[in-house]
C-alpha cells in the first residue's frame, strides 16, 4: 500500500502532462491489482486530475508572465501605443481642421 501511494506521489509530479483518461488507467490497474481500493482509487483519480489542472494553470500563468515581461523589455509597438498614438492623431486633426477654418475665416 506504502508502494501504491509513492507511486501515485511521484505520478502527481509529473502530472500536469497526463490526460485525465491515462489517469484513470493507471488507477485502474492499481485497483485491479488490488494495491488499493475502489474507492481510494476514485479519490486518487479526483485529487490527481484537480493537481493536473491546478500546474497546467500554473505553468501557463507563469509562461505569460515571461511572454509579457519579455515584450515590455523589447522594442516592441504594442496595440495599446497603436490606440494612444491613433488618438493623439484624432486630436491633431481634429486641431489643424480648427486652424484651416479659423485661417478661411481670416483671409476671407
Amino acid at each position: 500500500m506504502k508502494e501504491s501511494v509513492r507511486k501515485l506521489g511521484l505520478i502527481g509530479a509529473g502530472l500536469w502532462a497526463m490526460t485525465e483518461e491515462k489517469v484513470n488507467e493507471l488507477v485502474k490497474d492499481l485497483v485491479d491489482k488490488g494495491d488499493i481500493s475502489r474507492e481510494d482509487g476514485k479519490k486518487a483519480v479526483q485529487e490527481l486530475v484537480e493537481e493536473s489542472k491546478k500546474q497546467r494553470i500554473d505553468l501557463e500563468k507563469k509562461i505569460s508572465e515571461k511572454i509579457q515581461d519579455t515584450i515590455s523589455k523589447a522594442d516592441f509597438f504594442t496595440k495599446k501605443d497603436m490606440h494612444e498614438l491613433e488618438s493623439r492623431l484624432e486630436i491633431l486633426e481634429e486641431e489643424v481642421q480648427k486652424m484651416k477654418n479659423k485661417e478661411k475665416m481670416f483671409f476671407k
